[in-house]
Order: C-alpha cells, then structure tokens, then sequence
C-alpha cells in the first residue's frame, strides 16, 4: 500500500491521537463555571468518567424540571404519588370503589334483613305467647263467672273418687250439652306441669280463631268429657300460648283432668304415638282401630313434633279412672302440699 504526500506516518499519527489536546468552547457559550470538584469534558476524556451536566443547560418541561424528570400524579407536574399501572389481573382503581361500594350496599341490606327476621322471632316466640295468655285468662275468667260452675267447698274437703266401671258418671244417662264453635267445655289441669296449669277447652280446632288464642280445640264430632268413646283434644305445642309444650313429659300414670261446671274427670296416662298430620286414625272411637265399638272413655291430647314444626304429630292417650262430683270437695291432686 502507498501513501500519500501528505499523509504522515504511522508513528506520528499515533502520538497524535495520543497527545493531541481537546478543544473546549469558551467558558461564555457553556454557561456558569463548573461546579468545584465536579468532573468536566476533558477530564472525561482522559478518565472515562461522565461529565457534570448543568441542569440549566437542559430543557425544561411545563414544570419547570428537565423534560426527562421522572413524572408524579399522572403528569410532569409533580403533584401527588406516582402514578402506579394495575397489577395484571388486577382491576383499576375505579373499578375496586364501586365494588366495594357494592359490597358495603350488601352488607347493610343483610344487617336490615338480620334486624327484622330478629324482631320476627321475638314476635313469634315471645309475644305471640304474651297476648294468647291474656285471651285464654279472660275466657277461663268467663267460664268461672258463668252461673253454673261450681266451686268446690272452701274447706280442705277431698271429693270421693268414683270408678266408671262401678259407678258411672252422670253424663251416660246426661250427656253434657255441645257447646257452639268457640264456646267452652271446661278447663283441662296437668299436675306435671304445675298446679297452676288450667287451661279452657272450647268447641273447634281452628288455628286462627281457637289455637292461636291459647286455647285447647276440641275435635268436633268426637265425644265429650267422660262418656264412653274418645275426647280428641288439639293444641298448640310452640309460641301462642303453646298449652301442649311440655306433652313428651307425661308418662304413665300421670293425671290429665277435665274440669266441667260440676265434675271432675280425671284421666291417667297410657300410651303415645307420633304420627303425620293425615293419621286420623289416632281420634277414632276406639283409637287405630277403624269401626270399632268402643267401651272405654279415652281422652287424646294431639300438637305438633317435632318442637318448631308441623311436620307430624305427638299424640297422648289416656283413660278415664275416675271421676269426682265438685259438689262434694275437692281433688286431692290439684291442692298444693302443706
């Protein structure tokens, strides 16, 4: 290879690129005096080291920082904290408000809804209670006032017992009249469940007019207190007054008995059944057996079971053991010891 005139030689160019001195523009066109101790061009040049910029020296965005200065609040205004994108999968900002608002919306409907089924069970189970004692007191209030009921004798007198077998009651020969729907037979007395339980039965089983009013119902067209056949009784075992609430206590032998105007017919526990609703069976004549001719005086207590449902129905059956005239005392078993 040839070289030109002018061109010098290879030594001389290296000493030149070696030593040859950098240029700077003067000091007027770069501004104000560099910073002490901060590097400049020509240090640059021979150390590597990045020079010192004049931020002056760099165009200002509308905030007045370079246009390159990390950006705050969405813009170059520096205003508020970065601006940060979703996480991926995850929703924008608006988006989680108006979910949460959402969600605080649910929240108190399901309060509201939690406040009213409360005041629906205290309803249910306190009050309805409260207001069917009152109506039954002021019925059994209304059969005590009645011109024909009798009380018995003031004194301690203990009424004889007669056996139906050996003495049968009046009503064979005297049936006691059937009273309309919704009028009273008497009151019903359970020792087990407190000498001061006494409770009016009335003619009818219907809810509204009759159970929810803390009454007993009496089946229509079975047979009344102490004649031969079979007294079907119906009450209510939970909230309005719930007279038949503690029938699974009873057990054998213990005494359900029937108050009328002038006697006393008492009946002893002998057996129990659950069934379903359509059993009608349980309040035939002579009970589960259809056709029948019936011989004994049986009572049937009949609510719901199991406790807070009407799924079937808890039967109690008793016989009648004995019966007592009020005229000539009182029972034994409805005055308080000592």
């Amino acid at each position: 290879m040839t070289l030109s005139p002018n061109e010098p030689d290879q030594g001389q160019a290296r000493n030149a690129l070696r030593w040859r001195p950098v240029s700077l523009p003067p000091a007027a066109s770069r501004g104000a005096q560099a910073a002490p101790g901060a590097v400049t061009a020509g240090q640059a040049a021979t150390t590597g080291v990045l020079p010192a910029v004049d931020p002056a020296s760099r165009p200002a965005g509308a905030s007045g920082r370079p246009a390159y200065a990390p950006a705050y609040g969405g813009g170059t205004d520096g205003q508020g904290p970065p601006a940060r994108a979703p996480r991926r999968g995850q929703a924008p900002a608006d988006q989680r408000h108006r979910g949460a608002a959402a969600v605080g919306v649910i929240g108190e409907l399901l309060i509201t809804f939690g406040v009213i089924l409360g005041l629906y069970v205290v309803w249910e189970l306190v009050w309805t209670d409260v207001e069917a004692n009152a109506e039954a007191d002021a019925v059994r209030e209304e059969i005590i006032a009645d011109e024909d009921w009798v009380e018995p004798p003031p004194e301690a007198q203990l009424a004889p017992h007669y056996d139906p077998a050996v003495n049968p009651p009046p009503v064979d020969e005297d049936p006691l009249p059937v009273p309309g729907f919704g009028e009273s037979w008497g009151t019903i007395h359970v020792p087990r469940w407190g000498l001061d339980y006494n409770v009016p039965v009335v003619e009818g089983i219907h809810k509204e007019k009759i159970l929810n009013k803390g009454l007993i119902g009496h089946y229509p067209l079975t047979k009344g207190p102490g004649e031969v056949g079979n007294f079907a009784t119906s009450a209510h075992r939970t909230t309005y007054g719930k007279p038949y609430n503690r029938v699974a206590e009873l057990v054998d032998g213990d005494s359900i008995i029937v108050e009328t105007s002038q006697y006393y017919f008492v009946y002893k526990v002998y057996g129990r059944e659950i069934v379903y609703p359509e059993a009608t069976r349980v309040v035939w004549p002579v009970p589960n057996e259809e056709g029948a001719v019936p011989v004994k005086r049986i009572m049937t207590l009949t609510t719901c079971h199991p406790m807070f449902s009407a799924k079937q129905r808890y039967i109690i059956w008793g016989e009648l053991a004995y019966w007592a005239d009020k005229t000539e005392g009182s029972l034994e078993e409805l005055i308080p010891e000592g």
